[in-house]
């Protein structure tokens, strides 16, 4: 797996940048099925990842950002309280996105699993990797 953090970007995450690659390249590594682990501003913009292809990363920080925001709207419609987590389901994997609250506006933790990915797993381990996230972030 790599990390990657644009450059232009990286000072949002101040210096605690080399700790939240490491949180996110240990949660990675950490089970069997998870491809993809992309960490983003609100606005869609990557600003680390554990990944096998750096490529992806702004494309699916952009549409992680996208996929929260209308599932925001629709929690608000229904008086659902604030998002914590928006599930994909497909024939080929899922996807899990977690909005981090962070000031001022929240982080965004989205990990892409293929069919190996056990989703209980997966979905603890990534709230899990949230919380480490805010720790590294926290520290000073």
């Amino acid at each position: 797996m790599s990390a990657v953090v644009s450059s232009s970007r990286a000072a949002l995450l101040g210096d605690r940048r080399d700790d939240v690659i490491q949180v996110l390249q240990t949660f990675a590594g950490s089970m069997d099925g998870i491809d993809h682990v992309v960490l983003s501003s609100i606005d869609g913009f990557a600003l680390a990842q554990a990944s096998g292809d750096a490529r992806h990363g702004d494309r699916l920080a952009a549409m992680t950002s996208s996929m929260l925001g209308l599932a925001v709207a629709v929690g608000r419609e229904l008086s659902l309280g604030s998002l914590e987590v928006l599930m994909m389901d497909a024939s080929d994997g899922k996807v899990l996105m977690l909005s981090l609250p962070t000031e001022p506006r929240p982080l965004l933790l989205m990990v892409g699993c293929n069919r190996r990915a056990v989703t209980g797993s997966v979905l603890w381990g990534a709230k899990d990797c949230g919380q480490k996230v805010l720790a590294a972030l926290m520290r000073g």
